[in-house]
């Protein structure tokens, strides 16, 4: 950093972390200004401007300070490396020097408010960044400071009196209003309209002369790098050309009062820019005309609290995928009272960048837009919005559940062929927010079953669908309807459901149609986890099926080690017996369990137990006549100590 030598007005250069401290001036250019290799000359420059220099250094030695930044002398501007560092750092060296002189050219000949200063676009952050501003008239008397001055810097520039406190945080205010205090101002070139904006919002970027406007496209993707404000593209503009980006700062001259918002709850979904366009989440309402509808952005004006701001978009192709923004001088507060949550759903959506070329605009382009419309009215019609509510749900596609739920004819509890409601296809199919939609609608029937006796709760609870389990037994849904779903989701294994249902009341001793209950469903699949549970809410480890089949039965049949460890130490039966007098340790022995035969008979299973048919088999001689040889030798070795 170059500083400038307030006694000997020779500028010194020095390193990060060695700088002194510093005043630094603001003010706006004239001809003749003095530059650094006028100040590195051996002649006094004879310029105008350096009367200012030398007027400057004299006020800041008078206040102590050795030094003191000056643009126009302590930037190399014929590097554009230098420059392009400078500008980047611009907010910062403010920032940072112990004041800040602004020096008004033409006060007293102007008043203080209508000075060329408060015009101009860099000066915004020179106001803004230094915790101490003094201000200077053309003869270098002081006309007071930033706090002294606030009432009326505040009523000419429109930034907040917060603002100008010593602990102000400019994340506090809105991109939208940060944008606003830059609305009036003008730079020499274009590209600065966005430059001079970089530290307002903490960037860096490069500089590229000549880009013009798009050097603002670029400045408000960076935004969108660090930010999910809304408020970015809550502007107002006949010029599009920037798509859903605004051109220029001037755009956002009427959002001073407009503020983030979480009118949705949370909301974390990043904004990314690819070269399709903006891709963003948020609230999509459709008004009618083909294409046409409104983006409800998570922002508002402060005072219009709970009507968000919604801007004018067209879907492109009719496949909501690609859109852009239209009536781009307008925009909506759209009051949610008068809108059902079904009426503007969740998308993510691409909102296609402009084009920043200059061309001629395609003929009745603007026929669209101009057209009166009722956005609280004005649906998209469907002959058969029960059978788009059926596909929609069934297929997970919201946007056609939505759009289905807004047709007043719709019937939410129409039953297929096969006796399924929309309800049951989405619960089935895991898709929560499908079931959410679903459930808000005050006439809907939770517990409505197919043709099968199964409820959505079943299907749900069998797939493990957890949040939709939740939603539905929130919404009062039966837990022992039909084949009950604490059956269902114990045979699938889903311990988090069981869990669910067991905690909102469901029967721990359910059946299905073989009599099985959670337990031997869950023993005979080998879910430990499910059978743990169960066994700790108190499930009767005895309970027999239709068969006469007990859950140890079943694990032992299956070779399930973990799950007959479990039931042996919950002091299970082994001596039980199904209806053809098989013992858990006679269909252990049967399919060669090995690990298993040896639990039960650390446990005393009887060895000589036979079944009940025509021609009585014993383990041993079951395992013998499989080729079980392994089983043959234990039991064999156990034979003798039971006698």
């Amino acid at each position: 950093m170059r500083l400038l030598n307030t006694d000997s007005l020779e500028v010194e250069q020095f390193d990060d972390g060695k700088i002194p401290l510093y005043a630094i001036l603001s003010h706006t250019w004239d001809n003749e200004e003095v530059t650094l290799q006028d100040m590195e000359g051996t002649l006094v420059p004879n310029k105008k401007g350096y009367e200012k220099v030398k007027r400057c250094s004299a006020v800041a030695m008078a206040n102590g300070y050795k030094y003191v930044w000056i643009d126009t002398c302590c930037i190399d501007k014929t590097s554009s490396a230098e420059l392009s560092e400078a500008i980047n750092s611009m907010y910062r060296w403010y920032q940072d020097a112990e004041i800040c002189y602004a020096y008004l050219a033409d006060v007293p000949s102007k008043s203080f408010t209508d000075s060329r200063w408060f015009t101009r676009g860099w000066t915004l952050q020179e106001l803004i960044a230094p915790s101490t501003v003094i201000f200077f008239d053309a003869e270098w008397k002081q006309l007071g400071t930033k706090i002294d001055l606030q009432q009326d810097i505040s009523n000419c520039t429109g930034i907040p009196l917060s603002v100008f406190s010593d602990d102000n945080d400019l994340e506090m205010y809105s991109v939208a209003q940060r944008m606003s205090w830059a609305a009036k101002r003008t730079t020499s070139r274009t590209e600065d309209l966005a430059y001079c904006l970089l530290g307002i919002f903490g960037l860096n970027m490069p500089l590229i002369y000549g880009e013009r406007e798009t050097a603002f496209i670029r400045l408000q993707e960076e935004i969108m790098r660090l930010s999910e404000d809304h408020s970015l593209f809550a502007w107002k503009s006949p010029n599009d050309r920037g798509g859903l980006l605004a051109t220029s700062p001037a755009a956002f001259i009427n959002s001073g009062n407009i503020v983030q918002s979480s009118p949705f709850g949370t909301f974390n979904s990043p904004l990314t820019v690819s070269s399709r366009g903006i891709h963003l989440e948020l609230r999509f309402i459709g008004i009618g005309h083909p294409g046409l509808g409104l983006a409800v952005l998570h922002c508002e004006e402060s005072g219009k609290e709970d009507k968000p701001i919604a801007i004018y978009v067209k879907d492109l192709f009719l496949t909501m995928e690609q859109f852009e923004r239209v009536r781009s001088e307008q925009f909506e507060w759209v009051d949610l009272r008068k809108i059902r949550p079904s009426q503007y759903p969740v998308r993510r959506i691409c909102v296609r960048t402009g084009r920043m070329a200059y061309s001629r605009k395609p003929k009745h382009r603007g026929k669209l837009d101009s057209t009166s419309l009722d956005i609280y009215s004005s649906l998209m019609n469907f002959k058969s919005p029960t059978i788009l509510l059926l596909v929609g749900a069934e297929s997970g596609l919201q946007d056609i559940v939505w759009i289905a739920l807004t047709q007043s004819d719709v019937k939410i509890n129409f039953q297929d062929e096969f006796g399924q409601t929309a309800l049951l296809r989405a619960a089935r199919g895991g898709y929560k927010t499908i079931v959410m939609m679903l459930l808000a609608q005050s006439n809907i029937n939770v517990d409505l079953k197919d043709n099968d006796n199964r409820t959505p709760l079943w299907w749900a609870a069998g797939e493990g669908h957890e949040a939709i389990v939740r939603l539905l037994l929130d919404k009062g849904a039966n837990n022992e309807f039909g084949h009950t779903p604490l059956v269902q989701a114990a045979r699938n294994g889903h311990t988090v459901v069981v869990q669910l249902l067991l905690d909102n009341g469901a029967n721990i001793e359910s059946k299905d149609e073989y009599g099985q209950t959670p337990l031997a469903l869950a023993a005979r699949k080998g879910y430990k986890a499910v059978v743990q549970l169960l066994l700790d809410k108190g499930a009767n480890t005895e309970s027999k099926d239709v068969h006469g089949q007990t859950p140890l039965w079943w694990a032992a049949r299956m070779g399930r080690e973990a799950v007959v460890r479990l039931l042996l130490d919950k002091g299970a039966n082994t001596e039980s017996k199904d209806v053809h007098g098989q013992t858990p340790l006679w269909c252990a022995a049967r399919m060669g369990h090995e690990a298993i035969v040896q639990l039960l008979l650390d446990k005393g299973a009887n060895i000589e137990s036979e079944d009940n048919n025509r021609f009585p088999s014993m383990p041993l001689s079951l395992a013998n006549k499989y080729g079980h040889r392994d089983v043959v030798q234990l039991l064999q070795s156990r034979q003798g100590h039971q006698h």
